[in-house]
Formats: structure tokens, C-alpha cells, sequence
């Protein structure tokens, strides 16, 4: 039996996640956010693939890093929870969650954080750990079984199916579980809710069923395959399918395969090896390549071949095999009696027309950033531009894409990804800003660009997190990496300051730069600018004590 779990993500999953995550591409690419009704399930499903990305495969969690996307940040679950916690502490002075109906939604995900503290990023177990969370929170069976039982839907979510491998090293606990729960259905001890709420999810009780199960309803797929096409080579289009088959043949190579299954593919005539069939269409391709050197006068087929695609990407075989030193030395010679060009001459040309290309698309982009003060091309103004640019992107992540044409596209300052491109967007205001003053000290709210001054330091807060490129485009401006952290004091502890005042003064009109209490005097002069933004709460709070927010009557 092959081994089970081996392959977690189901096809229809990720043929599913495929098209999700292109819609995504294309909106990305729009500079578009999910704020209308018709994308709202777009973004739910980006979501939620956030939330589960360390259950991902490697390829799809890398390809979902390189979809930038612009949020709400309310949308972000994460951080409405948070918020959620983090209100409930100013108000109470502890997150010790009473066991109200109300609160129930917040309790779960606070014991989920506990339990998953390993998972949490170093900055999300900070700031829990800063409204004082406490790690060592005894938790109780139920609470932990309705957990675990979430982690278990959240597996499902990713990958379309329950079928936790045994002694998964992604998460050991889970597998566990897993394998108890099974246990104690056997014994007859699982409770009825539990045991409806996993058969709801589609659990599986038995694995060797199960597994049983999918391996005839493949095997009949392939018997109706047979029956209409007359032999068992499944094409790649039929990807569930063929995977399938390719199992069967690496199970008979490692003596996995039972003989009475082995048996019942037989009798399809199925094929175990291609070395046969491969050899035929050798032959059959060679010949072809006859036919075009009669009838052109050389054998330079190219690889995109409008007559014949399968002998332009035949052809382009022989030379990476040649090249790697896979190529059969009889097969070698026969080619060679044709003319046959190999790679060294091939690659040279090949490289030659599309280094050329490479070169007119460059400074296209430069005329485009000319143009529109941006690399962050547009969908609809230049759609082929975009996409190449978007290949730029996806050579570069994937550690394809030459230096020479990095160091390029860095001169005109190209965005490697969406967050790139704010990025540069903002570096360009402080550039602006440095040119007219001489400094980069931006004061708060700056009118030009009112968020300037909170990213200049937040550039400074996280400067281990920049790239050798933006250190050095910043220092280039003599950019003050001094950084005096910020003490933000709750709102409430300022309220109290104010009553002090009031008691003292018999009034709350405090001089906007008293000197006995600086930050009072700049608070309370914030809340007057900021009084349209304000709760209704602190509002009513404001009002108790006759304080003047400038409100028209």
C-alpha cells in the first residue's frame, strides 16, 4: 500500500485554489482593492488562505507571498480579534474573559492563540504578551477538544479533505488527536456531538477503507478511459487521473503493489514502462525531422513551430538532453548526419533575440515611467507591458533573473512587489521633502503627505527588516536613522490628567503648551482637531465634564 497522506492537497482543491488565486493575480495586477460587493468572496477566500498559510505547500505559500493585495485592515481576522482584546483591556484592565454568551466568539480565539502560541509571529505574541496574556491558562478538555477540532477544520480548508498523516510533522498534536479520536469511536467512548460534528466534516473512521475506496473509484475511471480511447496512456489534461497512474507504476517498482491489483490492470493492458512507446516516437519524430531538412535545407526547428508544435519541442529535448549528457550516442550520430545544430550555437542565437527583446521592453517601461511617474504598470493602459513586468517579478522571486537586469531595473527604481511600490511611492515624498528642506526630520501630519511622518518612523522602528537597496537610496538623502521611540499613553490615563486639571482650575481650557503637563496640553488640543473621529463613548465622557470640542450647536 502506498503510503498514506503522502500527497495531502486534493486535485479539486487545488485546481479550486488555482483559479482563486488568478482572479487574486488580476486585481492585484488592477491596483484594485475588495472593496465592492462582487469581490467580497475573493476576499474572504485571500483571507482565509492567510490565516492558513503555514499549512500550505511551499510552492503555494510562495506564490501567495508574491500576491500583494491592498485590505482593509478591519477584514484581517487577526487584527479585528485583536482589537477586539485590546478594547476589552483598556476598558476592564486585564483580558481574564468572563464566560458571557457575548464574549464567547473572543474567549475561543484568545485560547486558540494559547494553545498555537508556537505559530504566532514574534510580533503578534509581543503585543499579546503586552496586554498580558497569560501563557500557562489552564484549559479544560472540552475547551481543548473544540481546538483541536478547529485545527482539524482549518486542515480541511486547506486541503479539501481530513486525512491527517500519522506522526505529520507540520503538526504532530493534530495527528495525534487525529489518531485518538479514531481510537475512541472504536471503543465506543466518543461523544455523540463530537462524533456528528466530525462526520460533518467528513472524517475519516477507517483509513484503510477509505484509501480502498479511492483507489477503485480511480481504477474504474481508468477502465471507462480504457473502454473510449482503447489503450491506458492518460494524457496530462486528466491530472487526477494521472497522477493516479503514475502511483501505480512507482508502487510495482517498490514491491508496494498487491499482486491482485496488479492482476486487475493487466487485464487493461496497462503500461508499466514507456521505454517502448518512447522509442516509437523517437523514431517517428526523426523521421519527421527528415522531411523538414529535405525540405528547408537545414534542421533549425524552432521551438514554437506553427506546423508542427510537438517536433519545435522534441527538437528543444535533444539538445537539453545533449546537454546534460542523456543523449544516447547512436541517436546523437543520427542527428548529426541531418545537421543537426546543437546547443552551444542554438543558445547563442536564442539569447541574442531574446536579450534584444529583453532590451526593448526596458525602455518601454522607462518611457512608461516617463510618462506616469511610476513602474507600476497598469492593466488597462499597457497590458503587455504589465505582463512583462509581472514576469520581472516572478523571474526575480524565484531567483531567475540575472543580475545585470536587476541592477537595471533597480535604476529606475522598480517595484518588486505591490507593498515595493508604496514603498518607493512614499521614499519619493521624503525625497521631495529632503530636497526642499535639507533634512528628513517630517513633522507630524505633514501637509503635502499626512502620513509621511508615521512612515519615516516606522522605517526607523523596523530597519533590520530593509533591503541593502532602500538602506542605501535612504542614505543617499542623509536620511537621520535616529529613532526616539514613542510612549503612547492610553486615553483613558489622559482623561484622568484632565479631571486633575478641571478639579484644580475649575475649567478644562488647558493651554496648548502648558508647561506643567506638555502632553496634556497637545492631547487635549488633538481632541478638538480629531473630534469627528472620536467614539461616541469618549464623547459623552468629554461632555460630562463641560469640555469645549469646538462643536457647532
Amino acid at each position: 500500500m502506498e503510503k498514506f497522506g503522502e500527497e495531502l492537497l486534493d486535485d479539486k482543491i487545488l485546481v479550486q485554489w488555482n483559479n482563486k488565486y488568478e482572479q487574486g493575480e488580476t486585481l492585484s495586477n488592477q491596483d484594485n482593492s475588495f472593496a465592492t460587493e462582487d469581490n467580497s468572496a475573493l476576499a474572504r477566500w485571500t483571507n482565509t488562505q492567510k490565516s492558513l498559510g503555514y499549512l500550505l505547500p511551499a510552492e503555494l505559500k510562495i506564490r501567495l507571498a508574491a500576491l500583494k493585495l491592498r485590505h482593509d485592515e478591519e477584514t484581517l481576522s487577526w487584527e479585528g480579534m485583536y482589537r477586539q482584546l485590546s478594547h476589552f483591556s483598556e476598558r476592564n484592565g486585564h483580558v481574564c474573559l468572563p464566560p458571557e454568551p457575548k464574549l464567547a466568539g473572543l474567549k475561543d480565539w484568545l485560547v486558540r492563540q494559547i494553545l498555537n502560541q508556537r505559530l504566532l509571529s514574534e510580533s503578534q505574541y509581543q503585543r499579546l504578551n503586552r496586554l498580558g496574556v497569560d501563557w500557562d491558562t489552564p484549559i479544560s478538555k472540552d475547551h481543548r477538544w473544540r481546538q483541536m477540532y478547529l485545527k482539524l477544520k482549518d486542515f480541511h480548508n486547506a486541503f479539501g479533505h481530513c486525512r491527517v498523516p500519522q506522526k505529520w510533522e507540520q503538526d504532530k498534536q493534530l495527528a495525534l488527536w487525529v489518531t485518538n479520536q479514531r481510537k475512541m469511536r472504536t471503543k465506543d467512548k466518543l461523544r455523540e456531538d463530537r462524533l456528528r460534528l466530525l462526520s460533518a466534516l467528513g472524517f475519516m473512521w477507517c483509513v484503510k477503507s477509505e484509501y480502498d475506496a479511492q483507489w477503485e473509484a480511480h481504477f474504474q475511471e481508468l477502465l471507462f478511459f480504457q473502454q473510449a480511447h482503447g489503450h491506458c496512456k492518460v494524457p496530462g489534461n486528466h491530472q487526477s487521473l494521472g497522477k493516479w497512474v503514475e502511483r501505480q507504476r512507482i508502487s510495482k517498482k517498490k514491491n508496494r503493489l498487491s499482486a491482485e491489483r496488479k492482476k486487475r490492470l493487466d487485464k487493461l493492458n496497462f503500461i508499466w514502462s514507456f521505454d517502448t512507446i518512447k522509442s516509437k516516437t523517437w523514431d517517428k519524430r526523426y523521421a519527421q525531422l527528415q522531411a523538414f531538412q529535405q525540405k528547408n535545407g537545414h534542421s533549425f526547428v524552432p521551438i514554437n513551430f506553427s506546423e508542427n508544435k510537438k517536433l519545435g519541442n522534441w527538437v528543444a529535448s535533444q539538445r537539453g538532453l545533449e546537454a546534460n549528457g542523456r543523449l544516447e550516442p547512436i541517436k546523437k550520430k543520427k542527428l548529426d548526419e541531418l545537421g543537426f545544430v546543437w546547443s552551444r550555437d542554438t543558445q547563442r542565437q536564442i539569447h541574442a533575440i531574446y536579450d534584444a527583446q529583453w532590451e526593448v521592453n526596458f525602455e518601454k517601461l522607462k518611457a512608461y515611467s516617463r510618462a506616469h511617474g511610476t513602474c507600476q504598470v497598469s492593466l488597462k493602459t499597457a497590458p503587455a507591458l504589465q505582463r512583462w513586468t509581472s514576469l520581472q517579478r516572478q523571474y526575480f522571486h524565484q531567483g531567475r533573473l540575472p543580475a545585470d537586469r536587476i541592477d537595471k531595473l533597480n535604476t529606475i527604481m522598480f517595484p518588486w512587489s505591490v507593498q515595493d511600490s508604496y514603498w518607493m511611492q512614499m521614499y519619493r515624498a521624503l525625497a521631495a521633502f529632503y530636497k526642499e528642506f535639507g533634512h528628513s526630520s517630517v513633522p507630524s501630519r505633514w501637509h503635502a503627505t499626512p502620513t509621511l511622518a508615521a512612515w519615516v518612523y516606522r522605517i526607523k522602528l523596523n530597519r533590520k527588516q530593509l533591503t541593502s537597496r532602500q538602506v542605501k537610496l535612504l542614505n543617499d538623502i542623509h536620511f537621520d536613522w535616529t529613532l526616539i521611540k514613542k510612549n503612547a499613553i492610553p486615553w483613558t490615563a489622559m482623561y484622568e490628567r484632565l479631571l486633575a486639571f478641571r478639579k484644580e482650575h475649575g475649567h478644562t481650557r488647558v493651554p496648548v503648551k502648558w508647561p506643567e503637563d506638555p502632553k496634556l496640553g497637545k492631547w487635549v488640543s488633538r481632541m478638538r482637531s480629531d473630534k469627528d473621529k472620536l467614539a461616541p463613548a469618549r464623547i459623552a465622557l468629554l461632555d460630562e465634564i463641560a469640555f469645549d470640542l469646538g462643536r457647532r450647536l
